[in-house]
């Protein structure tokens, strides 16, 4: 049930058997939901244009929608403790060679991390005037030969005035010895287009990474500013990982339907050990475009770009979000 008392609310909801959490506003009828039992998908964004209320986001209709196809598309994913790919699912850290679960077998490569489908515990739901937040958190029980280090994930969501969205991923490292990490989310963006190709969309990119066939940095990059201003899709395709300009934060990604008059702004925090990478992939269907935050770049356990190194003890912060235009 909903919270009267409050405009900003977190309710909780059926999906299929399982739950999902709604951050409302119920004064404008903008919400989040999210997925904690499978990994903390963010699973719809809906804002309001004039007086119609559009989703954001292209999410999961039922728990068969997720089960088939999540992890073909990965849409809304919470990418720990790497986002993207890790050649032949192997790396070296600490003079000790790991081989991680390859789980995308047409490329012989691990993909986007260890927690998409894992449950998560819901530890505190917080309803305001201002704002509402829901925090979850995943502690593995048992550690993977590949990835055998102790730490807590802890996500916390916010539903705020005027800001809209915000996401925070904090990890501590509760080992005693350092671990390698890097963080990621794959949300697919929409914006009341039929189409992405009428869609115009603008980041700050400074150089985008040369990769393989099995997208696979090669080490090579090209500087590449085509969209630092806004420009129309169209034809233009994208599985293509690109080093951000950070002079100023947050970053920002425009998305935009001048069709429709309607737009906002993916923002991420970059800076030291924050998301100074972006993943931007156009699916075949062309019905949306995943905007991904980065920490590092593809295969960064073998490459080390943008890998994080965690004293044990230690914890680490990164934030992103969605806010309007103007």
């Amino acid at each position: 049930m909903s919270d009267q008392k409050h405009r900003f609310q977190v309710i909780t909801e059926k999906f299929g058997a399982y739950s999902s959490f709604k951050l409302y506003d119920s004064e404008s009828g903008e919400y989040a939901s999210i997925l904690p039992y499978m990994g903390g998908t963010i699973n719809s964004l809906v804002i309001k244009n004039n007086d119609k209320l559009v989703n954001i986001t292209e999410g999961y209709t039922s728990p068969e929608d997720v089960e088939k196809n999540l992890t073909s598309s990965f849409k809304g994913s919470n990418l720990f403790p790497f986002p993207n790919r890790i050649r032949d699912g192997k790396y070296n850290f600490g003079e000790k060679t790991y081989q991680l679960d390859i789980n995308f077998e047409a490329e012989n490569n691990a993909i986007h991390g260890l927690v998409f489908d894992k449950e998560f515990e819901v530890i505190s739901k917080e309803n305001g005037d201002v704002n509402c937040s829901l925090v979850i958190l995943y502690k593995p029980k048992n550690l993977p030969g590949g990835y055998p280090f102790s730490y807590t994930l802890e996500i916390e969501y916010r539903w705020i005035k005027y800001a809209l969205f915000e996401c925070i991923s904090k990890v501590t490292n509760h080992s005693d010895k350092d671990i390698p990490l890097g963080i990621g989310w794959h949300p697919y963006m929409l914006a009341d287009a039929d189409k992405v190709d009428d869609l115009w969309v603008q980041f700050p990119s400074k150089k985008m990474l040369e990769v393989d066939k099995r997208m696979i940095p090669t080490g090579n990059s090209e500087n590449y500013t085509d969209f630092n201003q806004l420009t129309q899709l169209g034809s233009t395709s994208f599985d293509s990982c690109f080093e951000l300009n950070t002079d100023v934060t947050p970053a920002e990604v425009v998305i935009y339907n001048k069709n429709k008059n309607f737009g906002y702004k993916l923002w991420q925090e970059t800076g030291d050990q924050k998301y100074n990478y972006l993943q931007v992939y156009t699916p075949p269907t062309r019905k949306s475009i995943a905007v991904e935050p980065m920490t590092c770049t593809p295969d960064a356990f073998n490459n080390k770009n943008g890998l994080i190194t965690l004293a044990p003890g230690k914890s680490l912060s990164v934030k992103w979000g969605i806010s309007p235009l103007n």
